[in-house]
């Protein structure tokens, strides 16, 4: 049902059955799945999965997380441009019914948890359900390619400075031998590349507060499934960008019809700080896109320079979202949530 409503939808990769399926794979127990039909025919599904969380006064407050789960462990895997999947013929009314669901089943949750989505998909939400925060917010990059036949007509929208750093960087790394890009083509190269970007990625990210992905054998299960999945179903490409053969850096995509999204890097130490090695290992990738005919490679949200350098759009931006029930008791916890911040951020100032 999921497969053939996506391709009738305009969601993204990760509203694709490969990403649902390795997420469902991962989790405890079983979602609840929400589904609207016309007729006979499947126009809308979303799979949420329930969790009571504790206030500050000891009552359980009832969440509903769509695609998520609201735990760190569960959640690594970060899904991005998040929202029901809905038939492309009639998107409004189709979420409407849904969430009219949910509000007249007001039993179900005191909480629901939306994101990370664009401000254009939340704008839906918040038509319905006017009740609500936003728990995080992040800038979003991405770059147009529509039009684009060469990477000179890329390179082209970027400013002097970039230009300039991503071809000191060709020019400095082409002394030392052939600079080449190469795709994971087979099982025994995606298992080389992943256990590559494994190590590499732990060793940058060991000390940071949530670590590692690749130390949570939840996420590392994920993308297994997700890497590992069958060819006809599989949404996902490992490039390593290499000098003589010698590996400098590792990208990690994910791919429908006409985009291409970087999910994650693991790159090797330069000695030389003139060498941008993440800067130049992109170009190449955008290169291999214009050549594959995508419409666009998004860098997804994070804050990152590199990211505002490389894009050639405006920047927009994502949030995870929680909706709340208009009862006394959720617009007072949510009162007292605003003065502690309030609070907290008066005695940083």
């Amino acid at each position: 049902m999921w497969k053939t409503l996506h391709k009738q939808s305009e969601g993204c990769v990760f509203l694709s059955w490969s990403w649902i399926h390795a997420w469902i794979n991962t989790l405890p127990s079983a979602p609840t799945v929400l589904i609207a039909h016309e007729g006979n025919t499947c126009v809308g599904l979303a799979i949420f999965t329930q969790r009571n969380e504790r206030s500050f006064l000891g009552i359980k407050i009832k969440q509903l997380w769509l695609h998520r789960s609201g735990e760190q462990a569960l959640d690594q895997m970060w899904i991005e441009h998040n929202d029901f999947l809905l038939h492309r013929s009639n998107v409004q009314s189709v979420r409407k019914a849904m969430l009219d669901y949910l509000i007249d089943n007001q039993y179900l949750w005191q909480e629901l948890y939306i994101g990370l989505s664009t401000d254009e998909k939340l704008d839906e939400f918040e038509c319905n359900l006017p009740y609500s925060r936003i728990d995080i917010t992040s800038p979003d990059f991405e770059v147009d390619l529509r039009g684009k036949t060469h990477i000179d007509d890329y390179l082209s929208d970027l400013s002097k400075n970039t230009r300039a750093q991503i071809r000191r960087t060709e020019k400095i790394l082409s002394q030392g031998g052939n600079l080449s890009l190469s795709l994971a083509s087979n099982d025994i190269l995606k298992r080389t590349y992943l256990d590559e970007i494994a190590a590499l990625h732990k060793e940058k990210w060991q000390d940071t507060e949530f670590g590692s992905g690749f130390n949570n054998p939840i996420f590392e299960r994920f993308h297994q499934d997700l890497i590992f999945a069958p060819e006809m179903s599989n949404v996902t490409n490992l490039y390593c960008l290499k000098v003589n053969n010698e590996a400098l850096a590792y990208i990690y995509i994910l791919k429908d019809n006409n985009a291409w999204y970087f999910y994650l890097s693991a790159m090797k130490n330069h000695t030389d700080n003139r060498i941008k090695i993440g800067l130049l290992a992109h170009t190449f990738i955008i290169k291999e896109a214009i050549a594959q005919h995508v419409n666009k490679y998004s860098f997804l949200a994070g804050e990152a320079r590199y990211k505002e350098s490389l894009s050639n759009m405006p920047t927009t931006r994502q949030k995870l979202m929680c909706f709340y029930q208009p009862t006394f008791l959720m617009r007072a916890r949510e009162a007292l949530r605003q003065i502690k911040h309030a609070l907290q951020k008066s005695f940083r100032h």
